[in-house]
């Protein structure tokens, strides 16, 4: 008799396939403390799985927890620029002029070389295993209205002055591609790349103008994934149902994180079917936070017999597992994909 409570990388893949698997999967990018305390019965060290812990802490972790895969994260502002000894920083203030772009330098992937070791680690631990692996990266339109414009002035500029805006992008994006083309060589079970585009009720800007500044950048983030066959997971907080046609098209297979409260997961379903595996949609800030292990179970069991009875579809938060989710209401999600989600 199969054992639905061990990792096995086949069965998010065949997911993403558009195969039916053994059971619905659970997967979680972040599961911060105090979950992954509770779960391990220890300290780990970093504190939550984003912060790229120890693999043999993260193979525990998800061999506890039957996720069928663990990961790293690549996350990156490549920016740099100069202080008056000629020392190369991380940007540490908005630009705000061509003036200010033209301080700034590219960094080559060298200083990721630790994190690329990290990497190797990872890849040698889960080789021979049912564990499989994923890298995330991209964020490179998110960045920008952050951290390197800040959100005001970025929604300024994108007006007054796009093509500042487009060049920040364009640099940018060349080095996302430049690190995706690095890590596809490693044997990922599927490429994770988020960029936040929307608010609860729209993209942040016009989809048309996404479609003219970003969607062109992200496809050459895709590509290197898109040729050597690896899956593509993509993640956007908000509500991107507009794009969701640019990014089939882009070759995405799954969408992650599918917030409820901005979009309507059973509506999608019905719309795309078998196109489309969905990741997601339990409210972080409903009964995960705030109920019962009965209430999150029986959430849980809706959205598999709603969304997952056909397949496509994996069990998981809409957003992450925050300090703020109690550790037994993620265990009642887990236990469900992994009883109630058998096929």
């Amino acid at each position: 008799m199969p054992d639905y409570r061990r990792p096995n990388k086949e069965r998010i893949a065949a997911v993403l396939n558009g195969d039916l698997p053994d059971r619905v999967p659970n997967f979680e990018v972040l599961v911060d403390n105090p979950t992954l305390r509770y779960v391990m019965g220890r300290e780990v060290p970093g504190g939550h799985t984003l912060a790229n812990i120890d693999p043999s802490d993260y193979i525990e972790f998800v061999n506890r927890i039957g996720q069928d895969v663990v990961g790293m994260c690549f996350y990156d502002n490549p920016f740099r620029y100069r202080d008056a000894e000629g020392r190369l920083l991380p940007l540490d203030f908005h630009i705000a002029s061509g003036q200010d772009l033209a301080r700034l330098e590219v960094a080559d992937l060298s200083h990721l070389e630790p994190r690329f070791a990290l990497l190797d680690r990872y890849a040698r631990t889960v080789e021979g295993t049912s564990v499989g692996l994923f890298v995330l990266l991209g964020s490179f339109f998110t960045d920008t209205y952050t951290s390197i414009f800040g959100f005001e002035q970025f929604m300024v500029l994108i007006q007054e002055d796009r093509p500042l805006v487009e060049e920040v992008l364009e640099r940018y994006a060349a080095y996302c591609a430049a690190l995706a083309e690095r890590v596809v060589r490693y044997p990922l079970t599927f490429f994770y790349v988020g960029d936040d585009l929307a608010y609860r009720t729209s993209t942040l800007v016009r989809p048309q103008l996404l479609r003219e500044v970003w969607v062109p950048r992200m496809r050459r983030v895709f590509e290197p994934a898109l040729r050597r066959g690896i899956p593509i997971v993509f993640h956007s907080d908000g509500n991107i149902e507009a794009l969701i046609p640019d990014l089939l098209e882009m070759g995405i297979c799954a969408l992650n994180p599918i917030e409820p409260y901005g979009m309507d997961i059973r509506a999608i379903k019905r719309r795309y079917g078998q196109r489309l595996a969905l990741i997601g949609n339990m409210d972080v800030g409903g009964a995960l936070s705030h109920g019962t292990p009965d209430q999150v179970r029986a959430e849980a069991r809706e959205l598999i017999d709603d969304v997952g009875r056909d397949g496509g579809f994996v069990l998981a938060s809409c957003h992450s597992i925050t300090a703020n989710v109690r550790p037994e209401n993620f265990l009642a999600m887990v236990d469900t994909a992994q009883t109630y989600g058998v096929y």
